[in-house]
């Protein structure tokens, strides 16, 4: 594996944003990571919003 290529990790992404039909309700997925320390950045397929809830899948 190249060092230079992303790291893929499943985690649980919840969206948090007020009103949305999928408010509190985490979703599995694969998330790629950038850069090191890694970072996760994902948008609730619901409202659009970007989730401020990822953490490790259980």
């Amino acid at each position: 594996m190249d060092e230079d290529e992303p790291t893929v990790d499943m985690m649980l992404a919840t969206c948090r944003t007020p009103g949305c039909l999928m408010e509190g309700v985490g979703q599995v997925a694969p998330f790629t990571a950038y850069p090191t320390p890694p970072t996760y950045r994902g948008w609730c397929a619901e409202c659009g919003k970007p989730h401020t809830d990822i953490v490790p899948a259980p």
